[in-house]
């Protein structure tokens, strides 16, 4: 399984989790790799994460995100 199926099957786990501690779990791991990641993504993650909720898009699909 390359890199590509390995990220896109765990989106699709992910999508379809209902148990919010291992969904708490997980942003757990998010928020300890924004160290890892170069200032300019972080500062990037921490804009999105700012925006009103009714200024987001709704993705339904991988393949739509993909594409």
């Amino acid at each position: 399984m390359t890199i590509e199926q390995k990220k896109i099957s765990l989106i699709n786990w992910i999508t379809n989790l209902e148990d919010e501690v291992i969904l708490d779990q997980i942003a757990g791991i998010q928020k300890l790799s924004l160290d890892d990641l170069p200032p300019a993504i972080v500062e990037l993650l921490s804009i999105a994460d700012a925006e009103p909720e009714e200024n987001l898009t709704t993705h339904t699909s991988v393949r739509d995100i993909l594409k």
